[in-house]
């Protein structure tokens, strides 16, 4: 009987882990007319291997992940701060697209995103998953 209980119990557990957001908010801005990104979450750092990773690729709710920029960062002051935010250069993003940008450490944080360029000058805009296109 108790054996039951325990495994009933440990797959209860496991599920409930496994229904967990796999993605937390990532926070963007401006800075030198590049995108920064940061977390403004102190219970992110970085894994035992000392280095995270940053990736960008264009956003299709149906279609796979497929990175258009990565950039490997060892032995960096991890971005939680927004002083110490990590900058994406503008020749990533083309406009009236929708990006997904993603920092991997001990956790994954995402966030989606519109880049605009207008006379030269950076803007971007927050999406949500349900957007299709940056007129929304």
């Amino acid at each position: 009987m108790n054996k039951s209980v325990f495994l009933y119990v440990s797959i209860g557990l496991f599920i409930s882990e496994c229904a967990q957001p796999l993605s937390h908010k990532l926070n963007i801005d401006v800075k030198d007319n590049k995108l920064c990104i940061y977390t403004n979450n102190k219970n992110t750092y970085l894994s035992n291997d000392n280095y995270f990773t940053i990736f960008v690729g264009e956003y299709n709710p149906n279609e796979k992940f497929k990175s258009l920029y990565n950039k490997v960062y060892t032995n960096t002051k991890f971005p939680i701060e927004k002083n110490d935010c990590l900058t994406i250069p503008s020749y990533v993003f083309k406009k009236d697209k929708i990006y997904r940008i993603n920092i991997e450490t001990n956790k994954n944080l995402s966030v989606l995103v519109c880049v605009s360029k207008k006379k030269s000058i950076l803007s971007f805009k927050i999406m949500k998953p349900e957007d299709s296109s940056c007129s929304n």
